[in-house]
């Protein structure tokens, strides 16, 4: 092996490290579009959410509702989506100046309304989606001064932690 081998070897061997690095950035690059996609959603449903909020008589609530923790926590309050949807359109029926949204993590972003309840599906990937989105509504709520008209429905206790803590309870 002479000088110009270990001089070739060392070149290989850098080029080796610049394609990890490259990989490494473009995985990188690739979560944060993702990020930054989920963020301009959020913002968009945000707002849609604080026009509900605006648009709520006086003795009316919104009603938020952590949609796949209400189906699959161990305090089931629904056996699937349907049913889960069907007890929030009993409950508009019960209370006619209230408004309700369903939030779903879900792969594809979807949003429905029916009436007076909504339901969406977060897209992207990742855990607690809906959770960060109804966490970040809440938190706009609170800077609005309409924290006492917002309900959020969860078995999770973490997540209602944080909710009671935007409160200030």
């Amino acid at each position: 092996m002479n000088a110009q081998d270990v001089i070739l070897g060392s070149r290989v061997a850098h080029l080796r490290e610049l394609k990890t690095e490259i990989e490494r950035l473009k995985s990188e690059n690739a979560k944060l579009r993702a990020e930054n996609e989920e963020l301009n959603h959020h913002l968009d449903l945000a707002a849609l959410a604080a026009e509900d909020l605006r648009g709520l008589s006086p003795d009316g609530k919104l009603v938020l509702v952590d949609g796949w923790n209400l189906i699959l926590s161990t305090d089931k309050q629904a056996k699937d989506p349907k049913e889960l949807v069907a007890q929030m359109k009993a409950y508009l029926e019960d209370h006619p100046a209230d408004f309700a949204w369903i939030v779903f993590d879900g792969p594809k972003e979807n949003v429905r309304q029916e009436g007076r309840l909504r339901i969406s599906y977060t897209g992207g990937t990742g855990p607690h989606r809906a959770d960060r989105f109804i966490t970040d509504f809440v938190r706009m709520a609170r800077f609005r001064g309409d924290l006492a008209r917002i309900e959020v429905r969860t078995h999770d206790k973490d997540f209602a932690k944080a909710i009671a803590r935007l409160r200030g309870c």
